[in-house]
């Protein structure tokens, strides 16, 4: 990780937590990030365009409904329209109440009445529906909800799902009529969220098969891992599979191996690969953050389930683990997984395709534990950043300039047709 350099930082007045920063991607494809701090206070981060180049803007924004007093628990934002701006940004929040020494929580969701082609998140702050809730909060983040006539796809629309302390997920879907968001049948619509044994800590999603087929994973405090395939069009599990670990899942994450029928040009649905059903069959992957065990890394998990499975080295028998991303980070066309700690760390694990095993090749000392990672190009300049989410703030790392061109100067290179002499 050597050719990262710190490109920016901004400082959080307080502490955030594995929840409290995400991605926006607008209408043109520009991505912004939001962090929050469980103290009330809410930042976005972009890059702006100036006569001095791309420059890194950091500004916090006053939301509204957030009271004094109250903490931030989780923040995912999303954006309806392909085509123009119009975000919609959810925030948990958990305060004392007035009259007891009981907790209140709530999901506030704010969004635009209408499609704007510049974004505003100033006017979005402003406009909230408030959404009590009867549990603690967990993960938010946002998926598609699927509707079918026959073999037609009728409606795509966006709906936010919501772990909590009553070992449930809850959806959380729009009422366009009213402006509103109400909660529907987990069940109905999402078969794969039945009730848990413990709080689900962290899911991922993605659809397979021209949306006809989800996958669905999520981990729980108690060690609880699921698995599951759903057919979208007749709403039934196809699969499901489960193992328990002997502690507390941090994050779980789904990933396409390399292969070449798998790459980057097929449609993204919200950060996660949405892959046709003509191509050939995908090596899907999932991998287990464990708190205190290393990371476990299931392979081909379509065919396998939860079976086959390795667990990446670790170094120290004190860290924490907190966190991962899956990125090809050097370029070399095969992908790499980070993983953060609290231990201050990074660590980078490559692919020994000899031995077929994953090898701890580097690690990136940071200035605080780490909270959450994003690979994804925030300056708009064709080449992703990492984003790291600390205790103390927001890094942003990217690649320096002299590697990129080295780089692109070797892609070249072996495209070029070589020079045949004729004697």
């Amino acid at each position: 990780m050597e050719q990262f350099k710190d490109a920016h930082y901004f400082h959080i007045p307080s502490q955030g937590n594995i929840y409290t920063m995400c991605d926006l991607q607008l209408g043109n494809e520009k991505n912004l990030i939001l962090a929050a701090s469980l103290k009330r206070d809410i930042f976005y981060f972009e890059y702006l365009e100036t006569s001095r180049g791309m420059v890194p803007t950091t500004k916090e924004i006053s939301f509204t409904y957030i009271p004094s007093g109250a903490e931030i628990i989780s923040i995912d934002a999303f954006n309806k329209s392909s085509t123009s701006s119009e975000a919609v940004i959810g925030i948990t929040i958990i305060k004392n109440s007035n009259e007891s020494d009981t907790l209140e929580t709530f999901l506030n969701i704010y969004s635009q009445l209408e499609e704007h082609e510049d974004f505003n998140i100033e006017n979005i702050a402003q406009n909230c529906f408030t959404v009590e809730l009867n549990f603690i909060p967990y993960k938010l983040m946002h998926t598609e909800l699927i509707k079918w006539d026959g073999d037609t796809i009728v409606k795509k629309e966006i709906v936010f799902v919501l772990s909590g302390s009553d070992n449930q997920v809850h959806i959380y879907r729009e009422n366009p009529t009213e402006h509103m968001y109400k909660e529907i049948d987990s069940k109905e619509y999402f078969p794969e969220f039945s009730k848990t044994t413990s709080p689900v800590v962290w899911i991922d999603m993605l659809y397979m098969n021209n949306y006809e087929e989800r996958i669905t994973t999520f981990g729980c405090e108690d060690g609880y891992v699921k698995l599951l395939k759903v057919n979208t069009k007749t709403n039934k599990l196809v699969y499901n599979f489960s193992t328990r670990f002997t502690n507390y899942v941090a994050s779980v994450h789904l990933y396409f191996e390399n292969t070449p029928n798998i790459s980057d040009k097929f449609a993204k649905s919200f950060g996660k690969t949405t892959l046709d059903k003509r191509v050939a069959r995908p090596i899907l992957n999932l991998i287990v953050v464990n708190s205190i065990l290393p990371p476990v890394i299931c392979r081909d998990v379509l065919k396998y389930g939860l079976s086959d499975y390795d667990g990446l080295a670790r170094h120290d028998n004190g860290t924490i683990f907190t966190c991962c991303a899956v990125a090809d980070i050097d370029f070399d066309g095969q992908k790499e997984i980070l993983v953060g700690t609290s231990s201050e760390e990074i660590i980078l694990y490559k692919m020994d395709n000899v031995e077929n095993k994953w090898f701890m090749e580097e690690i990136k000392y940071m200035a605080a534990p780490i909270l959450s990672l994003k690979y994804l190009d925030v300056s708009g300049d064709g080449v992703r950043e990492l984003i790291v989410s600390s205790m103390k703030g927001i890094h942003v790392l990217q690649h320096d300039p002299v590697f990129v061109q080295k780089k692109l100067n070797e892609k070249i290179d072996a495209l070029t047709i070589p020079k045949i002499q004729i004697s």
